[in-house]
């Protein structure tokens, strides 16, 4: 993937500051494929390819089923059957300036120093991740025991307070069980464990999910406060577009197991470049400005155990034209859109490619192959169902 400075101010400080802190990239994975086994194999991951800077904040989105918690696993080496890896690179840089590490070759030993030292996870449900009869105290304790087995019992007792007091628990707690715990409590607690040994990745599948608005608005900038204090980079996974396009630096959107739009979030919320990204901002109501009708995306995700021909989102997609149904489109620059997203009133302005706005920008979509869509937009750019989508509402 290609260079993205981030533009303008997210949460937490001005995104210019996150790319002052380290523009390099600490994590590559290049054409990783994952499929399920079984009597027809699902291609659940279908050669995704993302990278993630250093101090950054990278949002994976998408429908369920689209393949963002199994590319999480698939970036953490903790696939199990009938679940396995086809095709694919993982690359991870220290921050110490030491050799890149080949992710993939690790193994035993290597490979269990490598998850939570230096890439770690919060699970999805991770609420229900503790174990309920079991004192924090210890189960922090393991934690230091399995990875640090010299550090002796007071300071893991030390540690463990500490990494309470530090999202915001009352220390006291560790000699407490989960059940005596809120929700939001326990899901603190769970990121606080996925820190405990200051890792430079934090990967967070939907860690918010079943939490409260007030409560979900605290783990936020709790995170955004440990990320900004530890320098550690997250990459957040979560259904909620609205929510990464507020926390996240850049934004992966993921349909049909493929990464169907990879550009700073601040753009893509000021003009979604892919009609499956424009189709999820749709999907939920603005907080300011006119009340506007809300559009859902007609149909549903394909099946991925099936051979998919053309474009996945072509039959659920009001803007597709001929090429959609049958070639395949590839992630490629975005060229520039009259007006902003794909306004059904205009045309996509093919004859200039914006240099340094499409190179960080790419999306799959033949709207934006000037070899393929045509000069004039086809009917359903003209006038179609997302063409009524800043209506006022009676």
């Amino acid at each position: 993937m290609n260079t993205v400075v981030p533009a303008e101010a997210g949460v937490g400080g001005p995104r210019e500051a996150r790319a002052a802190a380290g523009d390099d990239v600490v994590l590559r994975a290049e054409h990783l494929s994952v499929v399920y086994d079984g009597e027809r194999a699902t291609r659940a991951v279908r050669d995704v390819t993302v990278e993630l800077r250093r101090n950054e904040v990278l949002g994976i989105a998408g429908e369920s089923g689209c393949g963002k918690s199994t590319l999480a696993y698939a970036l953490m080496r903790m696939l199990r059957p009938p679940a396995r890896l086809t095709a694919g690179t993982l690359e991870f840089r220290d921050r110490d300036g030491s050799p890149p590490v080949d992710v993939m070759a690790l193994d035993g030993p290597e490979l269990r120093h490598f998850r939570w030292t230096k890439l770690s996870m919060v699970f999805q449900s991770a609420m229900n991740a503790l174990n309920p009869v079991t004192s924090l105290r210890k189960q922090f304790g393991d934690i230091f025991k399995t990875h640090v087995p010299e550090m002796g019992a007071d300071e893991r007792e030390e540690r463990s307070r500490a990494l309470l007091e530090m999202v915001g628990i009352d220390p006291g707690r560790v000699s407490g069980f989960p059940h005596e715990l809120s929700g939001g409590m326990r899901q603190r607690v769970v990121i606080a464990m996925a820190l405990a040994l200051q890792p430079e990745i934090v990967i967070m599948d939907e860690p918010t999910t079943a939490l409260d608005v007030v409560v979900q608005r605290e783990i936020l900038d709790e995170i955004e406060r440990l990320r900004e204090e530890l320098g550690f980079s997250v990459v957040f996974i979560t259904h909620d577009l609205s929510l990464l396009l507020e926390i996240s630096d850049r934004l992966a959107v993921m349909y049909a197991g493929e990464i169907v739009e990879y550009a700073p979030s601040d753009q893509v919320a000021r003009a979604p470049a892919h009609p499956y990204t424009l189709g999820l901002l749709e999907s939920f109501p603005d907080m300011r400005g006119t009340r506007r009708q809300l559009h859902g995306i007609p149909g549903s995700p394909p099946d991925l155990r099936d051979d998919l021909l053309g474009c996945s989102f072509a039959p659920r997609c009001s803007f597709a034209f001929d090429p959609c149904a049958i070639v395949d489109p590839v992630l490629g620059p975005r060229f520039p859109v009259l007006g902003t997203g794909l306004d059904p009133s205009s045309p996509p302005a093919h004859a200039v490619h914006v240099p340094g706005d499409g190179d960080a920008w790419t999306v799959a979509c033949h709207l934006h192959d000037p070899t393929r869509c045509p000069s004039e937009p086809p009917a359903a750019l003209r006038g179609g169902a997302h063409g009524a989508a800043g209506t006022e509402q009676a």
